[in-house]
């Protein structure tokens, strides 16, 4: 894969969470597939390219079509709170690049909860949880604090909030991940055109 179709697969992934995020807090559903996606990316700690980082193609589908919908003009918007969350991700991604302590203690932390999940065959539910600690012992603790607008009654269930939580922290990963390929804010603005031929072309091969 090229440099631009690396780039955007991290793009898509942190799109794919923001999308997840909005559906999870206004629907209180969620594209399982995709979620998977990101939930298995938060652990692909030694993993070469992008792709690796993701597993395949489909399960980034969903945050490849919003990509689309974010860099063409011509296309129906996302929404406003799935480009701020994308948004804030980057931000708090580029914070926690330059905090070598931070980003350390999400590695750790996320390895920990792997090894917990692989010696005591946790459940999905359970990880999950774990991630959530993870995301509010180290994340959440930097500002600006990502704000997730949605139905209060999906907001309130427990299950949903580590979700959600856990969603944010596999975009910030995807975005930690963009700045690595070498990604950064002028390239969103100088080079749209390419991101989103790169993503039109990564979706027909889905």
């Amino acid at each position: 894969m090229t440099t631009i179709e690396n780039q955007t697969l991290a793009l898509a992934g942190i799109f794919q969470s923001a999308a997840l995020i909005e559906q999870l807090a206004t629907e209180g559903e969620l594209n399982q597939a995709a979620f998977d996606c990101s939930f298995d990316s938060l652990f692909a700690f030694e993993a070469p390219t992008a792709l690796d980082v993701f597993g395949n193609l489909s399960g980034l589908s969903r945050g490849l079509k919003v990509l689309t919908q974010a860099l063409d003009s011509n296309n129906q918007y996302p929404g406003k709170n799935v480009t701020y969350y994308a948004l804030s991700m980057l931000k708090l991604s580029a914070k926690l690049k330059r905090d070598l302590n931070m980003a350390a203690q999400v590695q750790e932390k996320l390895q920990k909860a792997e090894s917990l999940s692989r010696d005591f065959e946790l459940s999905r539910q359970s990880v999950i949880n774990k991630i959530d600690g993870v995301y509010q012992s180290t994340i959440s603790t930097m500002t600006p604090r990502i704000m997730v607008q949605g139905e209060q009654t999906y907001l309130s269930n427990s299950d949903n909030a580590s979700k959600i939580r856990t969603l944010l922290l596999a975009g910030i990963r995807a975005a930690v991940l963009w700045y690595q390929l070498g990604g950064n804010q002028w390239k969103l603005v100088f080079s749209r055109k390419k991101y989103l031929l790169s993503a039109n072309h990564l979706l027909v091969k889905i």
